[in-house]
């Protein structure tokens, strides 16, 4: 075999050993690109800088209720603020009132642990479940006991059932229904054309306007988170019952009677009878009565309304005996028009399903005492842990802030430092109050 002709000094010297101070097209160009990609995210930042814009600044984007401050970042992160550092409780409280949970709690979470911003079109007001069961999983309070159930861990563990539905619990309303009568009776009744959600004012099949406007539901709700249409319309005479159950008392009267108090009752009786007998006088002495129009009107109304109180107001209410002046009593009536006082609930977020999917019992209820509102287990049916469930967080149905302490909160801004970026400081504009009381920038 030939010896080697090369040696490896020889080869070795073939080595450029400068190549590392060239730069090769790949090289060049990617460090090219690299330059270019800065400059365009500089010009880009510079360019709504230049337009006072600070979205590129914002970890996501705001929810509706506070996209008005979308280009003035220091409105609630104020301009001594380090990037990422958590908003104080008191740039919230400058707007909103967040009136306390509880006077017995014995910790408060700052406005931003459970209030988390820039996550788009989520409302705000909607917290995960664990940031109340970190209390209420094992509750404490300042002194004494819990008055409530004090291991919620979910909805499905822990949860008490419904205060409602406990043992012991009845309707307190003092009337008579029944509610199999008129669900499989020989006119069966749908269940809207009972009960129907607030805030629609449609005709009724089976009622017509009342006299006087029905109180509003809305003085029961402890919050004004409520949609519309979510709780039902409280019944009422009139509306639901007039049209089947009218009050009529007398043959030569075609008015009824009014749905009131005895003693109005008594008053529209006397005067219905005394325009009638003023019109037609040849009916005094008939069947035994009176002569005297006065005399006809009390003999007349006497029997009026003993047909009245003993038979068609006895349907449905327990009347009592009768005072000094003879008139009966009528006992208040208690028809209980929120069923959740501690709780939300909406029914038209539900309204995709049957009446009696949640109210299974109302077709065979016969006393007005039965509570026919559904349990904690049927609601958990949908609104139990899982991967597809309706929403089982604590502020689906509860909110944190007592609303009824709520107070009125004095804005500080004016539009413009709302909407407007203030180019002199290099940031949002903030309002402060002078030792006059005067707002100043």
């Amino acid at each position: 075999m030939a010896g080697r002709i090369r040696t490896t000094k020889k080869l070795a010297q073939r080595i450029d050993r400068g190549y590392f101070k060239r730069l090769f097209p790949i090289s060049r160009w990617r460090r090219v690109l690299s330059f270019v990609a800065v400059g365009c995210g500089l010009a880009w930042l510079g360019l709504h800088a230049v337009a006072h814009d600070q979205t590129p600044y914002a970890s996501g984007p705001l929810t509706a209720a506070h996209a008005v401050l979308s280009r003035n970042c220091a409105s609630c992160h104020g301009q001594s603020t380090a990037l990422g550092r958590k908003i104080a409780d008191k740039a919230c409280l400058s707007c909103h009132d967040g009136p306390v949970h509880s006077a017995a709690q014995t910790f408060t979470p700052a406005c931003v642990d459970c209030h988390v911003e820039h996550r788009g079109a989520e409302q705000l007001a909607t917290s995960a479940g664990r940031v109340c069961t970190g209390c209420h999983s094992d509750l404490k309070v300042k002194a004494g006991r819990p008055g409530i159930a004090s291991n919620i861990e979910s909805f499905t563990h822990g949860h008490p059932e419904f205060a409602a539905l406990r043992a012991g619990s009845a309707d307190p309303a003092a009337i008579k229904f029944n509610h199999k009568i008129h669900v499989k009776g020989d006119v069966p009744l749908k269940c809207g054309e009972c009960h129907r959600p607030t805030g629609i004012d449609d005709t009724w099949n089976f009622g017509q306007t009342p006299p006087i406007p029905p109180p509003a539901v809305a003085g029961t709700m402890p919050s004004g988170r409520l949609a519309p249409h979510a709780l039902m319309q409280p019944i009422n005479y009139y509306q639901q019952c007039s049209v089947c159950h009218a009050l009529t008392f007398d043959d030569r009267i075609p008015d009824a009677a009014p749905h009131d108090k005895p003693e109005a009752v008594h008053e529209f009786v006397s005067r219905k009878l005394g325009e009638y007998i003023a019109a037609h006088p040849a009916d005094l002495g008939k069947d035994n009565s009176p002569r005297s129009p006065a005399e006809w009107v009390r003999f007349r109304a006497a029997e009026d309304e003993k047909q009245l109180w003993t038979v068609t107001c006895q349907r449905c209410h327990d009347m009592q005996p009768g005072a000094s002046d003879g008139l009966p009593g009528v006992p208040e009536t208690k028809i209980v028009r929120r069923w959740f006082t501690k709780a939300e609930f909406n029914h038209s977020a539900h309204q995709e399903l049957q009446c009696v999917s949640c109210h299974p019992n109302a077709a065979t209820s016969v006393k007005a005492s039965d509570i026919l509102i559904p349990g904690r287990a049927l609601c958990a049916e949908c609104h139990g842990a899982g991967v597809a469930n309706a929403g089982a967080d604590c502020s689906t149905c509860h909110l944190y802030h007592d609303w009824n302490k709520a107070r009125p909160v004095d804005g500080q801004f004016n539009i413009r430092q709302l909407t407007t970026f203030d180019v002199r400081r290099g940031s949002g504009a903030l309002l402060s109050m002078n030792s006059g009381g005067d707002l100043e920038r």
